[in-house]
């Protein structure tokens, strides 16, 4: 059975709202739609550009019991979280996966109750996103007691420490966004994206920055925002990171690897996890 939510994002990508559906039908806009930009010759056309257009998502709800205030209840809950500072998304599970768009609700119809009690309005959702599920916590780097990193593919265990995969596989048409989290103590942290041959293609530098312990950094590459804890605050850090490099971290098409600058004598360590966009 399809259902549908809306969820509100945190700045780390987990989710912080919440509101269920009792029941949704008519649903349309979750299949996929390509845009294609071609050079056509007399015979061929030659595919310059492949993008996946963002269709609106329409839908009914049904409010069954205790209808007027679960829709008044839906009102207010999507007025809160309808500012441009709040990340709204659209859940929706088809009885095989769960995946999300983030968006905006842009219109929610008025209705009567009809002869069974039921309120039924319509739903239109705008995306800003393709559908994505997060591949979570599967990033993790950092250095094991004895004073070795091993950034490995698989999970590695050497005594009580266990350092984890450093590799995304994206088998999108596109790049997708890599959110990271960056515990100290570290020196200029320096994250980089290396393709399979090993050549880097991104990197992120914070030049002059040493992230103690029990400060940490999160690039949310998804939101486009940079956070710093600098152990009694969080601050915008989105501006602060070495103009000669990248600001945000996008996994090209196919596998990369991820690296950080970490030595023996650091403490710090890197998780994180990507967005997983899919037609």
């Amino acid at each position: 059975m399809r259902k549908v939510a809306f969820v509100v994002f945190d700045i780390d990508n987990s989710i912080i709202g919440r509101f269920n559906l009792d029941l949704i039908t008519d649903i349309n806009g979750v299949g996929f739609k390509l845009k294609l930009s071609t050079i056509d010759g007399d015979i061929e056309s030659i595919v310059t550009k492949v993008v996946q257009d963002k269709q609106e998502v329409k839908f009914k709800i049904h409010f069954i019991n205790r209808a007027y205030e679960k829709s008044t209840v839906l009102e207010q809950w999507i007025e809160k979280y309808s500012i441009t500072s709040k990340r709204m998304a659209l859940e929706y599970t088809d009885g095989v996966r769960r995946r999300y768009t983030e968006g905006k609700v842009i219109s929610l119809s008025k209705t009567e109750k009809d002869e069974y009690g039921q309120l039924v309005r319509d739903c239109s959702f705008k995306p800003l996103t393709p559908f994505f599920s997060n591949i979570e916590n599967v990033i993790k780097i950092k250095v094991a007691a004895i004073g070795k990193s091993y950034p490995y593919r698989y999970p590695y265990s050497y005594g009580k420490n266990v350092v984890e995969n450093n590799e995304i596989n994206n088998p999108y048409i596109l790049d997708v966004p890599v959110t990271v989290k960056i515990t100290g103590g570290l020196y200029e942290p320096t994250i980089l994206l290396l393709d399979e041959n090993d050549t880097e293609y991104s990197r992120i530098k914070f030049t002059g920055l040493t992230l103690s312990e029990g400060q940490y950094l999160i690039i949310n590459s998804a939101e486009r925002k940079i956070w710093f804890f600098n152990g009694v605050e969080l601050q915008d850090y989105t501006a602060e990171t070495d103009p000669s490099y990248d600001t945000f971290l996008r996994a090209k098409s196919g596998k990369s690897k991820i690296s950080i600058n970490l030595n023996t004598s650091d403490t710090g360590e890197l998780t994180g996890s990507w967005r997983q966009y899919g037609l």
